[in-house]
């Protein structure tokens, strides 16, 4: 199985719209570093993405940056870091069996749709699953094939702030993985450098 954000992405994945991700999914996510959609906002401490306008980045600017003055560091930052997990993401999606995405945050039908015809492109055959974890109904997703939904709020901003949400994260998605069949024993691990081919 492969994962679509790994645990420690901290992107703002709660907000990005659906459409957002099928589209950086199609576009094999380069403009997702790309600095001439990269703007800073100091009252907010917060990347914003221009062309994906429901991304945003919380925790890529260190408190030796001055990104008012000088955004070359935090763009190379971002650069190798989300080059890296990219990589990672096709090398995971190239070699696994079966592959289970995962999306937090509110969604629509249509979206879903768009989404799921995407990831199929991209999976080649190999059976998938989008789970979408939000606190909405599960009615918007009734009857789709390849989409799971759960009525749950998973926000990566506050899984970094609070443990005690974190650690309610961590036991709920537990539950549904154990309903997938899945264990450490049959998820896809890779290493942070890919292997050479």
């Amino acid at each position: 199985m492969s994962r679509m954000r790994s645990k420690n992405c901290r992107c703002r994945g709660c907000d990005q719209k659906i459409a957002d991700v099928a589209d950086a999914i199609k576009n094999g996510f380069d403009d997702m570093w790309n600095p001439a959609f990269l703007h800073y906002s100091p009252d907010a401490g917060r990347i914003y993405h221009g062309k994906w306008s429901g991304l945003s980045f919380a925790h890529e600017v260190e408190e030796t940056d001055d990104p008012t003055n000088d955004m070359f560091p935090v763009h190379e930052r971002m650069r190798v870091r989300y080059t890296a997990r990219s990589q990672r993401f096709w090398y995971a999606l190239r070699y696994c069996d079966k592959v289970l995405f995962v999306r937090t945050g509110i969604s629509d039908r249509g979206g879903a749709i768009n989404l799921v015809n995407k990831l199929q492109k991209q999976c080649q055959g190999k059976p998938f699953h989008l789970l979408l974890l939000s606190l909405q109904s599960d009615d918007e997703f009734l009857n789709l094939p390849n989409v799971l939904h759960y009525n749950v709020e998973f926000n990566p901003d506050r899984m970094y702030d609070d443990l005690e949400h974190w650690m309610y994260c961590t036991e709920v998605m537990q539950g549904i993985l154990e309903s997938f069949g899945m264990s450490s024993k049959n998820l896809f691990w890779w290493t942070p450098k890919i292997p050479k081919e």
